[in-house]
């Protein structure tokens, strides 16, 4: 087993409205580098962060899970939060060990509350983020109407973010 030190951890926060693909984001980051031998599926129950019981269940996720996933030499924790606003304590406490966020938004279902909420958050916290567009496959996805709908919504603050 690996060791690491300070400077080579990073703690990671997923945030974005309920169903938008924070998990199915997670399972895609742990096939790439290759804590698992295949991606599991929310719908099959087999997911790496979405493991317990009512999670399974109910096809959502409920507490805040940790899955660390090493990239070249530094272990990133990502922590996948819940997008129901049920379990907002969760997110909460997450942001406060989080060292960045990436908000994540379904191109098919666009700029939710869920996103403007996790914007708010990183505000709050005073997080570095990006945005990761989701359901790209789907006939009904618009990258263009999310960036045109982030740029209506936060302006010069959202291209401060794209181009640093």
């Amino acid at each position: 087993m690996n060791v690491y030190t300070s400077e080579k951890i990073r703690n990671v926060v997923l945030l974005g409205h309920g169903g938008c693909g924070k998990t199915t984001l997670v399972e895609a980051m742990a096939y790439t580098t290759g804590i698992t031998k295949r991606q599991g599926k929310i719908e099959e129950g087999n997911t790496i962060s979405d493991y317990d019981k009512e999670e399974v269940k109910r096809l959502f996720s409920i507490s805040t899970t940790v899955v660390p996933v090493i990239w070249e030499d530094t272990k990133i924790n990502i922590l996948d939060t819940p997008g129901y606003f049920d379990f907002v304590g969760e997110a909460e406490e997450a942001l406060n060990a989080a060292d960045a966020a990436i908000i994540v938004i379904s191109a098919k279902a666009g700029v939710e509350v869920g996103t403007m909420r996790a914007w708010d958050f990183c505000e709050k916290y005073n997080l570095p983020r990006m945005f990761f567009v989701t359901d790209m496959d789907d006939d009904n996805a618009s990258y263009r109407q999310v960036v045109e709908d982030l740029t209506e919504i936060y302006g010069k603050k959202l291209h401060r973010f794209i181009y640093q």
